[in-house]
């Protein structure tokens, strides 16, 4: 039985949606995981590889193929709008993660090497960038994650708002590859605002090219 943690308030309706059968693929699977690798997105005949004098330029190009890549592969429908939209944004790239805090916890849960998970299981390294975006659902997290997992049986959030609900459902899908979000959901922009579909999407893609993308580990995942 799927529980309800939105009971008795204004959000109940919304909740009870988001828990609809979803739609994404399996993880290993469709829009989220790739069929290209990191070492195929640098491959000397790809565009975005082309000398550059700026590696801003490198950057911006290299996320824009990313973003090029996933559209590809989306079926048509209002996500497939906002992600195309996205590409148009020149500061997306520059702004991978949800703050300054975002960014300096997830790095140090992975410089510290206590989670080598997150260097060799990208399912686990997106759901742990998504559920270290926000300090109390983090909180809530970390006594059941292990070095290359979470116990998501043992895992159950309480007391978020909208938005912390959706990053724990995106998580646990891009975690387990159980389906917990529908794309539907993800294109209407009343259920996920912009910054919000912008962090899922960074960590789906993530999940898809592992966390080279936005550490610099290319070099070591090739």
């Amino acid at each position: 039985m799927t529980a309800r943690f939105m009971k008795g308030t204004t959000m109940e309706a919304l909740e009870a949606e988001m828990q609809r059968i979803p739609g994404f693929g399996p993880r290993k699977s469709g829009v989220i995981r790739s069929r290209y690798s990191l070492r195929d997105l640098k491959g000397a005949n790809c565009p975005w590889e082309e000398k550059k004098t700026e590696a801003v330029e490198k950057n911006e190009a290299f996320y824009q193929s990313l973003l090029q890549l996933l559209a590809a592969e989306l079926p048509e429908g209002t996500f497939l709008v906002r992600v195309m939209k996205l590409q148009n944004r020149r500061e997306a790239e520059q702004r991978f993660f949800r703050n300054e805090e975002h960014r300096r916890r997830f790095l140090l849960l992975l410089r510290c090497g206590l989670f080598p998970g997150l260097r060799t299981d990208p399912g686990f390294a997106a759901a742990v960038f998504l559920l270290s975006s926000d300090a109390g659902l983090w909180e809530q997290a970390v006594p059941h994650v292990s070095e290359r997992g979470i116990d998501y049986k043992a895992f159950h959030v309480h007391g978020v708002d909208l938005d912390g609900y959706a990053i724990f459902c995106a998580a646990k899908e891009l975690g387990t590859g159980k389906p917990y979000l529908k794309l539907s959901e993800l294109g209407d922009a009343e259920l996920i605002h912009d910054g919000l579909l912008l962090l899922i999407l960074h960590s789906i893609l993530i999940s898809r090219h592992g966390i080279g993308i936005i550490y610099g580990e290319e070099e070591e995942t090739c």
